[in-house]
């Protein structure tokens, strides 16, 4: 039973239960609303980051190798909707534990160290992380970054940088 919760199908089914309980939950989704302006920073992010990394999948696997162009041409709808999938589920997922946090006036989880140090210094109060979707995040987010980082380093690593930063500025702010 353990298995059954990482087959990309059930990955699949949890996306759709998740936007489902967005649909029928009006405190996930006014939690959301309230946070239109942390969140829609967030979406640009992980739409730039979505096609940093498909292009630098394309230019790494295509190169100056013209008998690859057309079908790393063909993967590359794929790349994107992937990558903005699995970055979409973690977000939004992330967003729903802590609409329950709020609404349930306690943290979900037990802080670690990181997350105590955030939350003193910074004053920044993570949550509960989601369950991340490992075989997807590895097709269609490390794997693309890993060949973003081949052609472009510099990119993918302020990418990242990003994505922390903002990360940690969205749990600073949100209040």
């Amino acid at each position: 039973m353990e298995m059954q919760r990482y087959h990309p199908l059930a990955t699949l089914q949890e996306a759709a239960n998740l936007y489902n309980r967005y649909q029928a939950g009006a405190g996930f989704r006014a939690y959301v609303k309230d946070r239109s302006n942390l969140v829609l920073p967030m979406a640009a992010l992980i739409v730039l980051t979505a096609i940093a990394c498909t292009a630098g999948t394309v230019v790494c696997l295509a190169g100056a190798r013209a008998f690859l162009m057309l079908f790393v041409l063909l993967l590359a709808p794929f790349v994107l909707i992937g990558s903005l999938f699995v970055q979409a589920y973690v977000f939004f997922g992330w967003l729903e534990n802590r609409a329950l946090a709020k609404g349930l006036k306690h943290a979900l989880e037990r802080e670690g160290p990181v997350k105590r140090w955030l939350r003193k210094n910074l004053r920044a109060e993570m949550g509960k992380f989601p369950p991340v979707p490992w075989f997807f995040a590895a097709l269609f987010l490390f794997l693309p970054l890993l060949m973003t980082a081949q052609v472009a380093p510099k990119i993918a690593a302020a990418l990242v940088a990003a994505y922390v930063g903002a990360v940690v500025l969205f749990a600073r702010f949100d209040r």
